[in-house]
Parts: C-alpha cells; sequence; structure tokens
C-alpha cells in the first residue's frame, strides 16, 4: 500500500475498538449483533426497534451511539431514534471513524455528564 493512503474503516471493526475502550473505562456495553439469514442480514427487533443505536452504554451516565464507517451512511430511523434518545436528555452520538481518529470517541466517555450535553451536532441524513 502507498505511504499515505489507507483503507476505509468498516463499521464493526470501529466497534470493536469502541467497545474495547469503553470496557477499560468501566462501562457496562450492550449491542445487538445482526445475523446472516437468507434475505441478507438481519437484527431481530419488534415495535419501533428499526434503526436502534449499535451500542448502549452505561457507567455514571447513559450513552446510546451509532456506529459508522467510513463508506456507511445514517439512515432516517436511526436518525429519529437518535433524535428520541436525545429530546429524552440521552447522550446520542453517531461515531465515525473520524470521531476515533480526532479523539472525540475517547473525550466523550471520559467527559462528566454536563460537559457531554452542550452543543450536540445536528444528525446528517443518509443520501
Amino acid at each position: 500500500m502507498a505511504q499515505g493512503v489507507t483503507q476505509p474503516l468498516k463499521g464493526r471493526e470501529l466497534q470493536k475498538a469502541i467497545i474495547e475502550m469503553a470496557r477499560q473505562l468501566g462501562w457496562k456495553v450492550a449491542h445487538t449483533p445482526p445475523i446472516a439469514t437468507e434475505r441478507g442480514w438481519r437484527t431481530a427487533v419488534a415495535a419501533d426497534g428499526k434503526g436502534f443505536p449499535d451500542l448502549v452504554l452505561v457507567r455514571d451516565r447513559l450513552i446510546v451511539a451509532e456506529v459508522k464507517g467510513d463508506t456507511d451512511r445514517l439512515r432516517p430511523e436511526q436518525r429519529d431514534w437518535l433524535t428520541a434518545f436525545r429530546m429524552a436528555g440521552i447522550s446520542a452520538h453517531v461515531w465515525t471513524p473520524d470521531s476515533w481518529r480526532t479523539g472525540e470517541v475517547e473525550r466523550i466517555l471520559t467527559a462528566r455528564t454536563q460537559e457531554v450535553r452542550r452543543g450536540a451536532p445536528e444528525l446528517p441524513l443518509a443520501r
């Protein structure tokens, strides 16, 4: 591979790194992985579960996060869930490889509750 060129980071690779960091920082982490079916990858959900965030993290507060790789896009139902959590006062995020590289994920996982809730960015839609 040419120097300075990196391959896109997949969501599942990023998610694994986030879970590892969170556990090292004392977080309890929940994730419901999809399973392969005859109709493709599916995650078992009921009621309004479609689009539920990838990660639920609990320590001194609750965080939910949708994890997206370099080529992934946020779907409307994922955005709706994150918005609903934010409206309920829960820290809700979309974490991307850039969020990891810039230290944003680590900052959020190590921050005190009040530091996280200020200035939550808008959530982009898939194109």
